[in-house]
């Protein structure tokens, strides 16, 4: 009987015709030993043969099978990704590498060798070195990328490497702005004497924030030449003198918004020291320290243009001469001013003749105690009233005095037993009481005017009015242009919604909370608005459950919604 080979003896004897360099023979006795009992060593030694014939499709076969008797054994992974590299086939290669790190344990000993052919090929992929792309971009182009960065983040790239920082600090375009907003910790004085320098001394605009060498700022205000925008977030205690020398240092100053706490004779003497500023905002005053502030005005300010002024405590309106004010202010156009005060003579000295108002078009009051619409120009875009405290009526009167066809954005709250019709009064009616006090009611027909763009009311009206018959009551309210509308707390609900669907309008946003609405309004939005991008109703106790919001998101409609519960409750959204 003939002894049959084993695995292992076929393997054997191929091994001698290979030390023979008999490849031939070699291959012949591994094949006939795969057909009777394959494994991998002999599928091994046939793709070493084939690959020293340079039968490189052989020996990755081969090696495929390898891997494919046992996905555990590198040795198949290095086989085939060893031979598909010689056939400069590298991506296929590294992909063997990569699914062998896959299969292979990591404990296996070789499995490092296997990570580190396959980190060294990737490497070999990669470019021999790293391009900077700002080293091959054209000035301009890298320039308007980091246009787009904040001021903080250039900085940031300042670190990356030594070309970026010497590439940076030579666009001076890019350090005009000096912007402390996002300071974490106080700012060394050097900090700011380095990015003036960067702007090439043409810096036009500086944000301060944890800076507290009030020197250097003078400085740089007296050699910024080109310093128009100046905006204060933090000041060192007591700073009131070394900010009025600060302004006065910055010949060019259009713009001047300080965040800081400041006294109303600060404010006097910042707009006399630069009567040409065109836009101020001071959004914390004190006027407990004020008592020599005159509020008189006595210098014009010609070209100021926006005015914002926020009292932090009780100060009485009847400190703010406003017909002084606006005598002074010809070219005004924003007017807003919050944290005021008054007893029996709301806004006593607000201009009772027309011809002493600039031609504003934007006016904000905040005011606690009583409040009327006063007169206003025509010109007026944008009017809002707050009344923070027991609530006030309206008056007719009050309601006619102002001719406003330009007005599109309109904001009450805090009123009281306010009449249905009061829009048709305020936006369609007017007369002129002064000179005719018997005049019949009308509306000028020269001018059209303009439908509202936005409406926001918070107010209580008389005989329990409710949202679709008060906003009816004028032809410029429902119309296409309306595009957000805020009404929360007022009577509204299922009734009031369908009616108000029913006008085309052009509704993006609207604000139902603490209204009785339920989820059927919600539906009608939804549906009946095509333009509405965004419904809030927050605190609308009626409405239960979340289909008609999950309904209203499949129609591409956000929803609002949370409850607060009170007495001590959690917070619920949905």
């Amino acid at each position: 009987m003939a002894h049959k080979m084993s695995a292992v003896e076929y393997q054997a004897l191929g091994r001698e015709y290979y030390k023979l360099k008999q490849y031939d023979k070699a291959i012949e006795t591994f094949t006939t030993g795969i057909e009777a009992c394959p494994t991998a060593s002999l599928y091994d030694y046939r793709a070493a043969t084939n690959e020293k014939l340079e039968n490189f499709n052989a020996s990755v076969k081969d090696g495929r099978e390898m891997i494919r008797l046992n996905k555990k054994d590198v040795k198949g992974y290095l086989r085939t990704a060893s031979v598909l590299e010689k056939m400069e086939k590298p991506e296929t290669a590294l992909g063997i590498y990569k699914y062998g790190m896959k299969n292979v344990p990591v404990n296996d000993k070789n499995f490092k060798l296997l990570q580190l052919l396959h980190d060294k090929l990737t490497r070999t992929l990669s470019p021999p070195a790293a391009l900077d792309p700002f080293t091959v971009l054209p000035s301009e182009l890298a320039e308007m990328v980091f246009e787009y960065l904040s001021f903080r983040q250039k900085v940031n790239c300042m670190r990356v490497s030594k070309g970026w920082r010497d590439y940076l600090s030579k666009l001076p375009k890019l350090w005009l702005h000096l912007d402390l907003s996002g300071a974490r910790k106080p700012v060394p004085r050097a900090f700011v004497n380095t990015v003036f320098k960067r702007s090439e001394y043409r810096m036009s605009r500086i944000t301060i924030h944890r800076f507290e060498y009030m020197d250097v700022l003078r400085n740089l205000a007296i050699a910024a030449k080109h310093l128009t925008d100046m905006e204060l977030i933090s000041l060192p205690h007591k700073s009131s003198p070394a900010l009025l020398e600060i302004v006065r240092a910055a010949k060019n100053l259009k713009r001047c918004i300080i965040h800081e706490t400041i006294t109303l004779k600060d404010v006097e003497n910042i707009l006399e020291a630069r009567p040409l500023l065109e836009h101020v905002l001071f959004n914390a005053l004190d006027p407990t320290t004020s008592r020599d502030f005159t509020g008189k005005w006595p210098v014009a300010l010609s070209s100021l243009q926006s005015f914002t002024m926020h009292i932090g405590s009780v100060m009485s309106d009847e400190r703010f001469d406003f017909t002084t004010f606006f005598s002074r202010t010809p070219s005004l156009r924003s007017f807003s001013l919050r944290g005021l005060t008054n007893a029996q003579r709301p806004l006593s000295t607000w201009p009772t003749d027309i011809s002493l108002l600039p031609p504003l078009r934007s006016v904000s009051v905040n005011e606690t105690g009583k409040i009327g619409i006063h007169l206003f120009p025509p010109t007026l875009q944008s009017l809002e009233i707050s009344i923070v405290g027991p609530r006030d009526t309206l008056e007719v009167s009050e309601l006619l005095q102002s001719n406003l066809p330009e007005l599109t954005h309109l904001s009450l709250s805090g009123y009281a037993n306010v009449t249905m019709g009061f829009l048709h009064t305020l936006l369609d009616l007017s007369s002129n009481m002064q000179n005719n006090p018997g005049a019949p009611l009308s509306r000028p027909t020269e001018q059209p005017a303009k439908p509202l763009v936005s409406l926001k009311l918070s107010i209580n009206v008389e005989d329990d009015a409710g949202l679709a018959a008060i906003l009816s009551c004028s032809k410029r309210v429902l119309t296409p242009a309306l595009q957000h509308l805020t009404v929360p707390g007022m009577k509204c609900t299922d009734d009031d919604i369908e009616q108000l669907v029913a006008f085309k309008t052009g509704l993006k946003e609207i604000d139902l909370s603490c209204t009785q609405i339920t989820g059927a309004a919600i539906v009608m939005l939804a549906d009946k608005v095509p333009t509405l991008e965004n419904i809030r109703v927050h605190d609308c106790r009626k409405i239960s459950g979340r289909e008609a919001i999950e309904y209203a998101a499949r129609r591409g409609v956000r929803v609002d919604y949370r409850m607060n519960e009170h007495k001590g409750g959690r917070k619920i959204r949905m």
